[in-house]
């Protein structure tokens, strides 16, 4: 935050991130403005120095509110800074700032969990979900909610194609989920942070853009899906019983991709391994999907010699999952362990190498598009000199600096 407000450095984060609906200037002075405030109110500093450092000094991180005060007028800018700044005192008092790695991973626990209580509805439901806990298992290895990775790399993750993976994206941004922070380029990948998303209960896919086709002439309209006025919590849907770790390692698999077994079944295999032995109607609790969906997707399971019938109870087959080491009480660690047997099962499916066929492809794009940035880099206008400011600038920003720093070390401690 020193840098971006000192020196200017980090703007293009904001101005290529974030879900809001906004657009042009007034969407980067928000975005910019909002994260100095939270800054300084996290640091124990006062709206005034705020005013100061952003409105009165040279500073570069408050040249677009310093823009605003010469459009609409000194006053407006300072209303609208108050506004800001108790949005983010507010904020800052109510919640708990992450110190350590301890609490990034305890903020990441509470989101997996949320993630894991959600209802996901339908296909778009099942992409959506994969690819939270595809992105939940990069930020624990990481420490914590940042992540960076491409929708190519996403889509083999999760065993979907690019465009399926950016119409995900654009739904869970949509839904708070997922906010993309800066944009990738060249040789580098996007930066995304996970957020909290809809309430416990509330499918974050957007009803508005999962309509149905369009009927000719007089029936236009009637198998569109038709969305209520009010959305509300049905508090008989329960979320989805699965071994969720699971389902994240059997998604990406070849065996479980769209022209092979499906997600579906990847579903039924996590809700055995969950909870082993149960019926047809139990299996479609568990996962949440309709039971004639369940039964046509156990058939193959069966004669593949996958899942074992034994009256109406449906149970793993010998071998397929082994139980490592009981794990502790109340961790929240995967209970089973993948044999690679499913290698077979996509050989015997024909899909045996969709994914290495998809890196391939997305590989050989890649060397297209560095070429092509090569051939733009090299008759790219050069870059604009950045603003210098005098002595007396760097000496009062210096200053500042200390005394946020000082600020700063005081409420850590």
């Amino acid at each position: 935050m020193r840098a971006l407000v000192v020196e200017g450095v980090g703007m293009e984060r904001y101005r290529e991130g974030g879900s809001d609906g906004g657009s042009g200037a007034g969407r980067d002075t928000h975005r910019i403005t909002s994260a100095i405030a939270f800054s300084f109110a996290r640091a124990g500093a006062d709206r005034i120095a705020l005013q100061d450092v952003l409105l009165i000094s040279p500073a570069p991180g408050g040249a677009l509110l310093r823009d605003l005060a010469r459009a609409k007028g000194h006053d407006h800018a300072v209303r609208y800074l108050d506004r800001v700044w108790q949005r983010a005192a507010r904020v800052t008092g109510e919640s708990t700032p992450i110190v350590d790695r301890r609490d990034a991973l305890v903020r990441l626990a509470e989101l997996r969990v949320a993630v894991e209580r959600a209802v996901w509805r339908g296909q778009a439901g099942q992409t959506d979900r994969a690819n939270l806990l595809h992105r939940l298992e990069l930020c624990e290895r990481a420490g914590g909610a940042d992540h960076e990775v491409s929708q190519r790399q996403l889509a083999l993750g999760i065993g979907a194609s690019e465009s399926t993976v950016k119409r995900s994206d654009s739904r869970l941004a949509a839904a708070g989920w997922l906010w993309r922070a800066e944009v990738g380029g060249a040789g580098k990948s996007s930066k995304w942070v996970l957020g909290k998303g809809s309430p416990i209960g509330m499918s974050p896919v957007d009803p508005t853009r999962q309509g149905g086709h369009k009927a000719p002439g007089y029936l236009d309209g009637v198998n569109q899906r038709h969305t209520p006025t009010t959305r509300t919590v049905d508090p008989s849907v329960r979320p989805a019983e699965l071994d969720f770790r699971l389902l994240a390692d059997l998604v990406a698999r070849d065996a479980f991709r769209a022209r092979g077994l499906g997600k579906t079944a990847a579903e039924v295999v996590a809700a055995l391994a969950h909870r082993d032995g149960q019926s047809a109607a139990e299996l479609a609790a568990s996962t949440r999907r309709h039971r004639a969906t369940v039964h046509a997707r156990l058939v193959p399971l069966i004669e593949l010699g996958l899942v074992v019938k034994v009256g109406e109870l449906y149970y793993l087959a010998d071998g397929l999952l082994k139980t490592p080491a009981k794990r502790p009480q109340g961790s929240r660690l995967a209970s089973w362990q993948v044999i690679d047997r499913w290698d077979e099962v996509a050989a015997d499916l024909g899909v045996l190498g969709t994914g290495y066929r998809q890196w391939c492809l997305y590989a050989f794009d890649r060397i297209a598009a560095d070429e092509v940035y090569r051939r733009v880099r090299e008759h790219a206008w050069p870059a604009r000199p950045t603003t210098e400011l005098t002595d007396q600038d760097q000496a009062f920003l210096n200053s500042w600096s200390s005394d946020f720093e000082d600020a700063d070390r005081m409420v850590s401690a």
